[in-house]
């Protein structure tokens, strides 16, 4: 039986990443992670680590000391990342094989809570104008 090429260099590719288990992503920063692959269907990616490792991550994965895996899509791998108050969304996309960083924060500011006016300006109000 004759083994095609590609499938032989693919399964030479991943045999390091199945090596490689799921070793906590702790000590590496969110910055210096490379995308190699997005398996949308399985929900997992396939990342290559500062040290030149490869690993499979998937959905709830912790990478860098704050941060976490919170989705897999087709063209996407999106990390939260906790920072003080602030949370930090990490997008990464893969476009033509080049990938593409996103990020979009949301700080721990609430807004205003809206209050009724004090009875004595609706007494006010309803005197000087018709609106209420």
């Amino acid at each position: 039986m004759k083994t095609k090429p590609i499938v032989l260099a693919i399964s030479l590719m991943l045999i390091p990443v199945i090596a490689a288990g799921n070793e906590p992503l702790k000590s590496i920063s969110i910055d210096t992670i490379q995308v190699l692959k997005i398996a949308a269907h399985d929900e997992r990616a396939v990342i290559k680590t500062p040290d030149g490792k490869m690993q499979i991550i998937k959905v709830g994965d912790p990478i860098g000391d704050h941060g976490k895996v919170i989705e897999i899509a087709v063209d996407r791998f999106v990390l939260e990342e906790q920072k003080g108050k602030e949370t930090e969304k990490v997008i990464i996309r893969l476009i033509d094989g080049k990938q593409k960083v996103e990020r979009l924060k949301k700080t721990g500011e609430q807004s205003a809570p809206l209050l009724a006016p004090a009875e004595k300006d609706v007494k006010e109000k309803k005197q000087g104008s018709g609106f209420y």
